[in-house]
């Protein structure tokens, strides 16, 4: 039995949620979406999940091309990266390369590459994990916000080449309107078709600014960003998966289990070979990560409710049975240390 899971971050879809609100007047309360979730912007969310969260979408409006109407909202511009960092850079080949690299810290499971064929480049996007319905919506996600990307350096009136899409088709002419090119649905992968000269291509209205030479981040942040599972990481994806399951309450097993798609003896089966408990392995995600949010400077009354516990005394009780101290006694002495003179 596998858990195979991919994971996003909130902030990658965060900019389907402010379309949805803006062209419908839905909000994620009426998407039944925790808002903590939704504003910690690094939190990994289950891909399955967010394949859910389409069908709802396309439910709540009444339309199956919803992700084509909020086309204009689909950027990278809120990716939680100091300065932009994706659209800072002096031409779109440099973007084209940082966005390949860099969106693997934002969407495990896929992948974004380039294939060449003469003077045609061939932008691409693979996600085996969208299925069904969500497999249409989330190749849309992907061209519009690439497209937008383009467009970026080389102007709004800019055409494409081609477009593939996987799934089924949605609003052909209207797809191809905003695209300006001929669209080609139920293909193996999204496929943009730009002109190689593109690449190297800027409009008048780019002004680029000069970025340092050097950038830095806190530790705790460069973390966030690397701290993203393949989907063949079990362990990891355990962790991850248990650790988002708390917006919704106190984790628990047969919670976890529906998020995988599996019963529970089947879930408690593969704990087993690895070594653990369900008990054993919610505490100890839920411990370290009362501790992250205390280095973040949160107050011990706001982790407890991060981390879906019903009062903070539950959650002393139960940071004290795993480090053997209590929450207050830890931050303590994580401020004195704070507080050490160098030598």
């Amino acid at each position: 039995m596998l858990l195979n899971t991919a994971f996003i971050r909130s902030c990658y879809v965060a900019p389907i949620f402010a379309g949805i609100d803006a062209k419908y007047g839905i909000s994620i309360d009426d998407l039944e979406i925790p808002e903590l979730l939704i504003q910690d912007g690094m939190m990994l969310i289950p891909f399955t999940e967010v394949s859910q969260w389409f069908e709802r979408i396309e439910q709540l409006t009444g339309d199956a091309d919803f992700m084509v109407k909020i086309a204009q909202h689909l950027t990278l511009a809120r990716l939680e990266i100091p300065g932009n960092w994706f659209l800072s850079a002096p031409d779109l080949a440099i973007s084209f390369r940082r966005i390949n690299h860099g969106v693997n810290c934002f969407q495990s499971g896929a992948s974004y590459y380039a294939q060449q064929s003469g003077k045609i480049l061939k932008w691409c996007y693979s996600n085996d994990f969208a299925i069904g319905k969500a497999r249409s919506h989330d190749s849309l996600r992907v061209a519009f916000t690439l497209f937008n990307a383009i467009k970026h350096y080389v102007g709004n009136e800019h055409n494409l080449l081609k477009v593939r899409l996987s799934g089924a088709p949605i609003q052909q002419q209207e797809t191809e309107k905003l695209f300006g090119c001929p669209v080609v649905w139920n293909a193996p992968q999204t496929e943009i078709w730009l002109s190689i000269d593109d690449l190297l291509m800027a409009t008048d209205d780019y002004t680029y600014e000069p970025e340092p030479l050097t950038a830095s981040i806190p530790a705790s942040q460069l973390e966030k960003f690397l701290n993203i599972p393949q989907p063949t990481d079990t362990p990891k994806v355990l962790y991850e998966m248990v650790n988002y399951s708390r917006y919704y309450g106190l984790p628990n097993v047969d919670k976890v289990a529906a998020l995988f798609g599996i019963s529970r003896q089947q879930l408690q089966r593969r704990l087993q070979k690895l070594g653990f408990t369900f008990t054993y392995l919610s505490g100890y995600i839920l411990c370290n990560q009362a501790i992250k949010y205390m280095l973040e400077g949160k107050s011990l009354d706001e982790i407890a409710l991060l981390l879906g516990y019903s009062n903070s005394h539950s959650f002393s009780r139960s940071f004290t049975r795993f480090r053997r101290q209590t929450p207050t006694q830890y931050l303590a002495k994580l401020n004195l240390k704070s507080k050490k003179p160098l030598l």
